[in-house]
């Protein structure tokens, strides 16, 4: 598994230090230029330029079996999708990696996102959400509103599973 990002080596350590993910490796692609805008997945009027959400699952002989492509930073795939996917391919469970608390990490790292942020970044998200559904006009206005709640709510159960153990 490869995760890229924009960020450049330094914030992308602070962020996988605070966050850690077994058996990912991280690759650090400031401006898209080496992977990000080759696959279509770089914004470059967002922030000085992001990389837009993304799932691409590739089967051992290279050839994509899924692809996902957000349209924006909030513009996130459901876990299930994603998991159908990888159990066509045969690919067995991937273990937490042993340790505390994620909150025990102190990694300072401005962008880093913070662990006590989590619950009320996606609590107010999922909020927002809601809001934004209600006031909605058209089926897909409604279902983009729905689906981003969806996330909301997989990403807040996620939280909560990880905090219990």
């Amino acid at each position: 598994m490869i995760a890229i990002s924009v960020d450049d080596a330094e914030r992308q350590a602070a962020m996988f230090g605070r966050w850690p993910t077994p058996n990912v490796q991280y690759v650090s692609d400031p401006g898209g230029e080496a992977y990000l805008q080759a696959l279509g997945l770089f914004d470059p009027e967002e922030r000085g330029g992001i990389a837009l959400p993304a799932m691409l699952v590739l089967d051992p002989d290279g050839n994509e079996v899924f692809a996902y492509r957000g349209r924006d930073f909030a513009d996130r795939i459901h876990d299930e999708d994603v998991l159908v996917a990888l159990e066509a391919i045969d690919v067995g469970p991937i273990d937490p990696p042993p340790g505390g608390p994620i909150d025990e990490v102190d990694i300072e790292q401005r962008g880093a996102f913070q662990p006590h942020l989590f619950a009320p970044y996606f609590r107010g998200n999922r909020s927002a959400a809601v809001a934004i559904g209600l006031r909605a006009e058209g089926d897909e206005a409604r279902s983009l509103a729905r689906q981003h709640r969806t996330m909301c709510d997989a990403m807040l159960e996620a939280w909560e599973a990880v905090r219990v153990r």
